[in-house]
Order: structure tokens, then sequence, then C-alpha cells
């Protein structure tokens, strides 16, 4: 899998409000009172590409990291990844039936 350049990462992070570039991942915090069924969701919208997201929970939520391992680093699969659990979000994080992948 290719990397994508600084610039294709700033090009999709236009349609990725809520998320920034930070080193190798696109991370993001995510508002959660319910890490466990947070972490259910992303399971189910993440799929077979769950070893793309990292998470860590914090007081404030989870810290979602996305990348691709086997890259070392952002792909167009990790894009897509993030906008999936975007949507998820949107649709009320822990309680959200997530998209179909």
């Amino acid at each position: 899998m290719r990397t994508l350049t600084d610039n294709e990462i700033s090009v999709a992070l236009a349609s990725l409000a809520n998320w920034e570039h930070q080193v190798d991942t696109l991370a993001r915090l995510a508002p959660t009172d319910d890490p466990k069924g947070f972490d259910e969701v992303i399971e189910r919208v993440a799929g077979e590409d769950r070893d793309h997201i990292s998470t860590v929970d914090t007081p404030n939520g989870v810290v979602l990291r996305v990348a691709t391992p086997e890259a070392r680093g952002i792909t167009a699969v990790d894009v897509e990844l993030a906008a999936r659990i975007e949507q998820a979000i949107e649709m009320g994080g822990a309680d959200a039936v997530p998209p179909s992948a």
C-alpha cells in the first residue's frame, strides 16, 4: 500500500473536520461517556481494518489514531476508515448503529 503525501492528507482532512494529521496517523478525540460501547462501534465500523486503529481512553473521551501498520503511515484505506468512524460518531457514538463497511 502506498502512503499518502502530505498534500494528499491535507486534501483528505478538508472533509474530515474533526481529524488532524499527527506524525504518521490521522487522529481525533471522540467524546463519549461509554468507552467500552464506543469501542464496540469502532470494531463494527472497522471490520477487517481494525488493526489500522488504536484507541486510548481519556477523561474527555477516546483518542482515535488511524494508520496502516504495514505502510507505517496513512493510506487511502485510512482516510476512508476515518470517514466511516466520523459518520458513526455523528450518528451517536456508542449509541450508533454503524454503516455497513
